[in-house]
């Protein structure tokens, strides 16, 4: 019963045809797929959709949903970034005038900017391991909490936002900020100031009432872990938190990469439902 919602063709730094996409999800037993490319950003980035590129891959999903209508449900989506008014000043401006008036069905809210590399540029904190062993060194002064906190409380931020948007959204990859913490090289996740961290995004979260995402590609990472892992997933769980499983496949073949175990992780921390797309938004179905 599980759909694939966080897909990345190559419009933006993916790869492969959105046929490709629907062939994958079909080969591998889903119901539906939609594909997810990051949407453009005002500022230069290399792994955004420009605008122009963004238009094109609308009227190409639109095709492919007219291609497969009455066969099997493609889904066009965007991998919408929070832009904090104080790093973007006209970022919630231009989202509204370029990317969410393009018709979209959903989005998938994450979080990669938060503040500035040391050039002044907004900074990913999934760019690279080096670059975050940069960040954390010169721009945080080695002060790795202080980094972290300010990745959960503009996530807390994110919240609020993405209960805004006009379309069904679910809020990607929450912990993507351990992306390079493996062996918990810069910080441990049992620590009580980074638990309640996470607690604080969990219940604005819970308040937003927007699901989130279990997102399978920290499974394909050295991290070994998907995002979020076991003890976020089991007190999402306890808070009623509903859930999406998504691969954030950047090539077909990882459209259900990982999908097995996500299955198994939310059996296992309590799950009996997940969510899927339907033409009234997000619709419950058996895990």
């Amino acid at each position: 019963m599980l759909g694939s919602y966080h897909n990345h063709p190559g419009y933006c730094d993916g790869s492969g045809s959105i046929e490709d996409y629907i062939e994958a999800a079909r080969a591998a037993g889903l119901v539906a797929v939609g594909v997810s490319s990051h949407a453009p950003v005002p500022f230069a980035c290399d792994w955004t959709m420009t605008v122009e590129r963004f238009a094109q891959y609308v009227a190409d999903v639109r095709a492919a949903q007219t291609a497969w209508r009455g066969r099997f449900p493609v889904w066009l989506g965007v991998e919408i970034d929070y832009l904090d008014p104080a790093l973007v000043p006209n970022g919630a401006a231009f989202q509204r005038e370029v990317v969410l008036g393009g018709g979209l069905d959903y989005a998938v809210a994450s979080l990669h900017f938060v503040g500035r590399d040391p050039e002044g540029r907004p900074w990913a904190v999934d760019e690279s391991d080096e670059s975050f062993a940069r960040q954390a060194a010169t721009v945080y002064c080695g002060d790795v909490r202080r980094l972290v906190e300010d990745y959960y409380g503009t996530l807390e931020r994110l919240t609020s936002w993405a209960r805004t948007l006009p379309v069904p959204v679910v809020v990607g990859h929450l912990d993507k900020v351990k992306q390079w913490n493996v062996g918990e090289r810069y910080f441990s996740e049992s620590a009580s100031w980074y638990r309640e961290a996470v607690e604080r995004v969990l219940a604005a979260i819970r308040a937003a009432g927007v699901p989130i995402e279990v997102n399978t590609s920290g499974l394909r990472r050295p991290i070994g872990a998907p995002y979020p892992g076991e003890w976020i997933m089991r007190r999402c769980r306890e808070l009623g938190i509903p859930v999406v499983v998504g691969a954030d496949a950047h090539q077909p073949g990882d459209v259900a990469a990982g999908f097995v175990a996500a299955r198994e992780l939310l059996a296992a921390v309590g799950y009996r439902e997940t969510l899927v797309l339907g033409a009234a938004g997000w619709e419950t179905v058996p895990l």
